[in-house]
Protein backbone atom coordinates (compact mmCIF):
# COMPACT_ATOMS: atom_id res chain seq x y z
CA UNK A 1 0.00 0.00 0.00
CA UNK A 2 1.21 3.70 -0.34
CA UNK A 3 1.66 5.87 1.71
CA UNK A 4 0.40 9.35 0.84
CA UNK A 5 2.84 12.22 0.24
CA UNK A 6 3.48 14.09 3.41
CA UNK A 7 1.61 17.82 3.87
CA UNK A 8 4.51 20.25 2.22
CA UNK A 9 4.43 23.33 0.19
CA UNK A 10 6.52 20.93 -2.39
CA UNK A 11 5.60 17.78 -4.41
CA UNK A 12 7.22 15.65 -6.68
CA UNK A 13 4.90 17.54 -9.42
CA UNK A 14 6.67 20.80 -9.10
CA UNK A 15 10.50 19.27 -9.13
CA UNK A 16 10.88 20.05 -5.29
CA UNK A 17 10.03 23.98 -5.82
CA UNK A 18 8.42 25.47 -2.76
CA UNK A 19 7.39 29.00 -2.20
CA UNK A 20 9.97 29.65 -0.31
CA UNK A 21 12.61 28.56 -3.17
CA UNK A 22 11.13 30.80 -5.59
CA UNK A 23 11.18 33.41 -2.98
CA UNK A 24 14.94 33.14 -2.47
CA UNK A 25 15.53 33.10 -6.09
CA UNK A 26 13.31 35.77 -6.98
CA UNK A 27 14.79 37.81 -4.41
CA UNK A 28 18.29 37.27 -5.69
CA UNK A 29 17.79 38.44 -9.04
CA UNK A 30 16.09 41.37 -7.70
CA UNK A 31 19.28 41.82 -6.08
CA UNK A 32 21.37 41.68 -9.11
CA UNK A 33 18.99 43.91 -10.62
CA UNK A 34 19.57 46.53 -7.91
CA UNK A 35 22.95 46.73 -7.71
CA UNK A 36 23.09 46.70 -11.52
CA UNK A 37 20.64 50.12 -11.18
CA UNK A 38 22.97 51.77 -8.51
CA UNK A 39 25.74 51.29 -11.09
CA UNK A 40 23.76 52.48 -14.02
CA UNK A 41 22.44 55.35 -12.06
CA UNK A 42 26.01 56.00 -11.15
CA UNK A 43 26.84 56.21 -14.99
CA UNK A 44 23.69 57.83 -16.50
CA UNK A 45 22.73 55.07 -18.45
CA UNK A 46 19.11 55.93 -18.72
CA UNK A 47 18.10 53.09 -21.04
CA UNK A 48 19.88 51.15 -18.71
CA UNK A 49 18.03 52.45 -15.66
CA UNK A 50 14.65 52.43 -17.28
CA UNK A 51 15.20 48.23 -18.17
CA UNK A 52 16.34 47.43 -14.59
CA UNK A 53 13.16 49.23 -13.06
CA UNK A 54 11.46 47.34 -15.35
CA UNK A 55 12.94 43.77 -14.50
CA UNK A 56 12.46 44.99 -10.57
CA UNK A 57 8.82 45.25 -10.83
CA UNK A 58 8.36 42.15 -12.83
CA UNK A 59 10.22 40.77 -10.00
CA UNK A 60 7.59 42.50 -7.23
CA UNK A 61 4.71 40.59 -9.48
CA UNK A 62 5.53 37.79 -9.54
CA UNK A 63 6.19 37.17 -6.05
CA UNK A 64 3.00 38.67 -5.77
CA UNK A 65 1.85 35.88 -8.21
CA UNK A 66 2.94 33.11 -5.70
CA UNK A 67 0.58 33.96 -3.58
CA UNK A 68 -2.09 32.47 -5.25
CA UNK A 69 -0.05 29.67 -7.38
CA UNK A 70 -0.44 25.83 -7.35
CA UNK A 71 2.51 23.86 -7.44
CA UNK A 72 2.96 23.77 -11.52
CA UNK A 73 3.27 27.63 -11.66
CA UNK A 74 5.59 27.54 -8.31
CA UNK A 75 7.86 25.20 -9.96
CA UNK A 76 7.32 26.95 -13.13
CA UNK A 77 8.44 30.34 -11.66
CA UNK A 78 11.13 28.90 -9.85
CA UNK A 79 13.05 26.91 -12.84
CA UNK A 80 12.36 30.63 -14.87
CA UNK A 81 14.59 32.67 -11.95
CA UNK A 82 17.19 29.42 -11.23
CA UNK A 83 17.85 29.95 -15.25
CA UNK A 84 17.78 33.86 -15.62
CA UNK A 85 20.05 34.31 -12.27
CA UNK A 86 22.56 31.71 -13.99
CA UNK A 87 22.31 33.92 -17.02
CA UNK A 88 22.95 37.30 -15.13
CA UNK A 89 26.29 35.39 -13.17
CA UNK A 90 27.53 34.33 -16.50
CA UNK A 91 27.66 37.73 -18.07
CA UNK A 92 29.14 39.02 -14.84
CA UNK A 93 32.45 36.84 -15.92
Amino acid sequence: MHAPPPASSSSPEDSGASVEDAEEVIGAVAVWCSRELLAARRSGDQQRQDDLVAQLQVCGEDRQRLVDSGPAEIGRITELYTERLKFLRAAEH
